[in-house]
């Protein structure tokens, strides 16, 4: 809606692409984030949701469905203590790998502009930005990807 400050570049992560090479350099590391469910919790005023699950979700024939990663909101993991140290060396080289600029792309967004992603792929935040100057103001719009899915069925029918 608006981005006059300083700083404040939206960031995004191919977390696919990072989740392959993963998978192909530290098979290990890999195969313990998508198996062990940890806890993410999201409070406030109005909610307290409380979930479970792996990083990393496969589906039945272990392609990567999306990854569910968000530092902020992981909770104490509660891992069997054969497994916990591990899973901690795992977590962390995920982390380092987030952070390569080979998987990094900084957008500076104008009024106006909008970025279209998939949020189960592509993991997204901002850089700091000086809250004294200009004014940054973005809108955000999620959109379930069944959903999504179902309305390109029916649009690829009614076109056909």
């Amino acid at each position: 809606m608006s981005n006059e400050s300083i700083g404040g570049e939206s960031t995004f992560v191919d977390g696919l692409k990072v989740l392959e090479a993963l998978r192909e350099e530290q098979p290990e590391y890999f195969r313990l984030l998508a198996e062990y469910a940890i806890p993410f919790r999201f409070h406030d005023t109005a909610h307290d949701i409380r979930e479970h699950h792996p990083v990393i979700n496969l589906d039945n024939f272990g392609n990567i469905v999306e990854i569910k990663y968000n530092a902020h909101l992981a909770d104490v993991f509660d891992l069997p203590s054969d497994v916990m140290y591990d899973y901690y060396l795992a977590y962390r080289e995920l982390m380092a790998r987030l952070k390569d600029a080979r998987y990094k792309i900084e957008l500076k967004l104008a009024a106006g502009q909008m970025v279209v992603f998939d949020n189960r792929r592509v993991l997204h935040g901002r850089n700091a930005f000086d809250e004294n100057v200009g004014e940054r103001r973005l809108k955000g719009c999620y959109v379930d990807r069944s959903e999504f899915k179902s309305r390109l069925r029916t649009l690829k029918k009614q076109l056909a």
